[in-house]
């Protein structure tokens, strides 16, 4: 999904944006956890309730952003209630928190509910990846995620507050900000969907 591709097809989209051909940039604004875009993906009916169904995602940020300005986005996957997905933070968050962990919370125009799941560890001093790499795993109720970092950084997350993903009710792509301050440039997302076996 390029930066124009996600403009032209998502169902929502902050209004605190700017597009290039290379990138969409979502810029500061007054609200906390605010969704930056949604993208339908799969409709409603399509899958039953407990589909094995896993979703890989893979997105590439501006690294000048991600370097030097709060920039933790969280990326996953919604039912149109609960939200499961992974949240990527900026460098300047790595003496505190892992560059990726688990993220889960009450789909909305803003994230409500929100858990943060294995976010203090594995932590890094390296530089900021850019390229982020999510695995969630619907059916199993956990996801991961992967950076170049430290020649290979992963952190698995187990979702575990409420209800799972209702399938049946149809499947969205949901990236979401979590201060009102943060910032990000992203080049493009990439989007697997897998029926397991």
């Amino acid at each position: 999904m390029t930066p124009n591709w996600l403009v032209a097809h998502a169902s929502y989209i902050d209004s605190a944006h700017s597009v290039t051909a290379k990138q969409l940039t979502f810029n500061a604004g007054s609200v906390y956890y605010a969704a930056l875009l949604k993208v339908p993906m799969i409709p409603a009916g399509w899958l039953q309730i407990s589909t094995p169904l896993t979703v890989k995602i893979v997105v590439s940020h501006d690294v000048s952003i991600g370097t030097s300005h709060d920039s933790d986005i969280s990326y996953g996957v919604s039912d149109g209630v609960r939200f499961v997905g992974i949240l990527t933070r900026d460098k300047i968050n790595y003496d505190r928190f892992a560059p990726c962990h688990g993220y889960e919370g009450t789909s909305g125009t803003t994230l409500t509910e929100i858990k943060q799941i294995s976010n203090s560890s594995p932590k890094t001093s390296d530089n900021y990846p850019g390229q982020f790499v999510f695995t969630l795993k619907l059916d199993q109720r956990w996801g991961s995620c992967y950076t170049a970092q430290d020649a290979g950084l992963v952190n698995t997350a187990i979702y575990n507050r409420g209800k799972r993903l209702m399938l049946n009710k149809g499947l969205t792509l949901e990236v979401y900000k979590e201060s009102k301050g943060e910032r990000v440039g992203i080049k493009y997302i990439e989007v697997t969907v897998i029926q397991d076996a």
